[in-house]
């Protein structure tokens, strides 16, 4: 009985890993860069700049949507989970599906920190029920800050989609132009390293006992079977 269901957990879990590698493979000129605690992250070459895009793929069991929704709309919990972040702030609530927010990310010595404000739309497919957050940065919503180096362009967004196997699909994709030199070992680290870890860290605020009884009318979640 233990041999039977030590091979249905390979079974699943190279179906999962398959899933994953599908899921960034649909789209041309994705390439595999990291692999690594269930996070599937991937690269591609940015059109019309030198940036490159980065995609991650992970699967979250066990948390509603609403809980991750809740994560994000609390704006003090940021830099628990937002890897390098020192500081968020909320400049604007329109409604829990808009809003427009500051953040700063740390840049070790040569480098200035970074700054960014952006403008955040959730919505969500009626279809498949998978609730989209999409991400632009506004640069010119407020002036420039002392000692911080403002981003220029990011574009993000962060899709959570409900399986039937129980499974909560997170695909987060960014780019993100850092605004002024960093040297190669900086630039390799925001690319790759530094959304690789945002995801991670995700994962586990997510799970906490204060956004898991969290409801919003506008999500909809799936049906326990």
């Amino acid at each position: 009985m233990k041999r039977i269901l030590k091979v249905i957990t390979a079974l699943i879990l190279i179906a999962v890993s398959q899933q994953a590698d599908n899921a960034a493979a649909a789209d041309d000129g994705w390439k595999l860069k990291k692999r690594q605690d269930g996070i599937y992250a991937f690269l591609r070459d940015y059109p019309g700049s030198g940036l490159k895009e980065f995609r991650g793929v992970m699967y979250v069991k066990g948390v509603r949507l609403s809980s991750m929704v809740a994560t994000f709309d609390d704006t003090a919990s940021y830099p628990r989970w937002m890897h390098n972040c020192t500081e968020s702030k909320l400049l604007k609530y329109m409604n829990v599906q808009e809003r427009i927010t500051y953040t700063v990310t740390h840049a070790p010595w040569p480098a200035s920190d970074r700054d960014v404000i952006v403008y955040s739309l959730m919505t969500q497919n009626p279809d498949d029920l998978s609730v989209t957050i999409a991400i632009t940065g506004k640069p010119d919503y407020i002036p420039p800050q002392k000692g911080r180096l403002r981003i220029p362009m990011m574009k993000a967004s962060w899709t959570f989609r409900p399986l039937k196997t129980g499974d909560v699909m997170v695909v987060y994709q960014t780019v993100t132009d850092p605004g002024g030199p960093l040297p190669l070992s900086l630039l390799n680290l925001s690319v790759v390293d530094l959304p690789f870890l945002t995801m991670q860290k995700f994962r586990n605020v997510v799970r906490e006992d204060r956004y898991a009884a969290a409801m919003y009318p506008v999500i909809s979640e799936p049906m326990v079977n």
